[in-house]
């Protein structure tokens, strides 16, 4: 028989690591922080390419400007993302969008994604914006599925705060399955090694947070400080660049001292090690690997 204080504080812990690293209901186009990523991914991105001036070349050579149909088609398998903000993009626009995937769903080589029917100097003027976005977004979700993948349910694969295209790419994450961690520096305390050296007394400030009931974790290099840390009753904490075999020990006593503090690996986390750490029953692993340098998948747009 389970301990309802114990049954308790689990479900308190879960809803902590929903409410504060699984934003992702907080990543559409009702949510204006969000929308200003998009606007300028899309609209600021065109209007940036065009300088104030118009596409020279379709403009210089094109003799006739009749409407058209043109498919964006998958050159490649993955995740398709940012169908969202294409649909955003180009309702600003005379140009119909047909939908065949939506957000999240598993693509083909060769399968269509959408197909558009308008003006061609209107077509080919959006072509670009349309497709780095689709391409970015659609490669972060492919590799965030890929980890996802290789690590059980109950851990939760987040990026970090690297991440070029702000919340586009942690939305992106999402769609492949992953969390979001802080969507930025507004979110929650986040204690790291470069703040340390300038709290005068970290345990009153830890005692402040806890008193005010602030959500804060605290990064830990060596397992002096992961102990150390526990005992300041943070709501998480995250160990930084340690190994699987190095975590796992921690990850034990710390289930049964403190079993109400979220624990996070991250920091050199990559594809041949993923596993090992998703074994370790840590509850968060974050990668600043899923949006700093991931490979765009490979769309393309053919006018039939």
């Amino acid at each position: 028989m389970h301990d309802p204080l114990s049954v308790r504080k689990n479900m308190e812990k879960q809803n902590n690591i929903k409410t504060y690293y699984n934003q992702r209901e907080k990543l559409t186009l009702e949510n204006p922080t969000y929308k200003t990523y998009v606007e300028y991914y899309t609209h600021e991105t065109l209007r940036l390419d065009l300088a104030g001036g118009d596409d020279m070349t379709t403009t210089a050579v094109l003799d006739t400007n009749p409407e058209v149909t043109a498919n964006v088609i998958a050159k490649q398998d993955g995740v398709i993302a940012g169908l969202q903000e294409v649909e955003y993009f180009l309702n600003s626009f005379d140009i119909q969008i047909d939908f065949l995937k939506k957000d999240g769903d598993d693509i083909l080589n060769k399968d269509i994604v959408l197909t558009l029917t308008g003006h061609v100097q209107g077509i080919l003027k959006v072509e670009r914006t349309m497709l780095n976005l689709l391409q970015r977004m659609s490669g972060i979700a492919t590799h965030t599925k890929n980890f996802v993948e290789k690590i059980p349910r109950t851990v939760l694969l987040c990026p970090t705060r690297k991440t070029q295209w702000g919340l586009l790419d942690k939305r992106a994450v999402t769609l492949g399955g992953g969390g979001t961690h802080r969507l930025g520096l507004y979110d929650f305390v986040l204690i790291k090694d470069n703040h340390i050296p300038y709290i005068a007394d970290l345990a009153s400030k830890a005692k402040q947070l806890n008193d005010k009931n602030i959500f804060w974790e605290i990064e830990a290099d060596t397992a002096e400080q992961v102990l150390e840390f526990a005992k300041l009753k943070p709501s998480a904490i995250m160990f930084d660049n340690f190994s699987p075999e190095n975590i796992a020990p921690l990850v034990q006593e710390l289930h049964e001292t403190h079993p109400d503090i979220i624990l996070e690996a991250s920091g050199g986390i990559h594809e041949k090690t993923i596993t090992n750490y998703g074994a370790t029953d840590v509850d968060i692993i974050s990668m600043g690997s899923l949006t700093h340098s991931v490979m765009s998948l490979d769309i393309g747009l053919d006018i039939v």
